[in-house]
């Protein structure tokens, strides 16, 4: 009986090594895991009544990515949207621009979650709208 005692209690302690050790290594794979990213780095400019489209991808993520948004308080031009499905790792700015000017638009989301936390991503880009081709960038009138 003792013996089968001792026999359960150093297994016991052996898998609480085993399992200490395998947390450890989350906790290290957590920490050294890239940031995710989203890319392009800019945005090409739109013009006014032309429809436009540009995909925004999400790089560096290791989970599923839960949502991709446009902060309100900086928001795309009217007319332009940004879509995104659920789990995928891009997101899409389309729509038909309808006022000319120059927007700073912050996309933000977040991973999901698995052994570690999700992580937040984000990245505010500029977009000029122009009206027939015209930069928007010479106009005082457009910020």
């Amino acid at each position: 009986m003792l013996r089968n005692t001792l026999l359960t209690l150093c297994m016991a302690i052996q898998l609480t090594g085993c399992e200490v050790l395998m947390f450890g290594n989350v906790v290290v794979g957590c920490a050294i895991r890239p940031a995710p990213e989203l890319l392009p780095n800019e945005l090409p400019a739109a013009v006014v009544g032309v429809p436009y489209r540009i995909r925004i991808d999400v790089i560096n993520a290791s989970t599923p990515i839960s949502q991709l948004l446009v902060a309100p308080d900086t928001p795309l031009p009217n007319g332009l949207e940004l879509t995104h499905i659920e789990r995928e790792k891009h997101g899409v700015i389309q729509g038909i621009p309808t006022k000319a000017g120059r927007y700073d638009v912050l996309v933000y989301g977040r991973t999901y979650g698995t052994q570690c936390a999700g992580q937040d991503i984000e990245r505010l880009y500029r977009l000029d709208a122009s009206d027939n081709g015209h930069s928007t960038a010479a106009d005082p009138n457009t910020d």
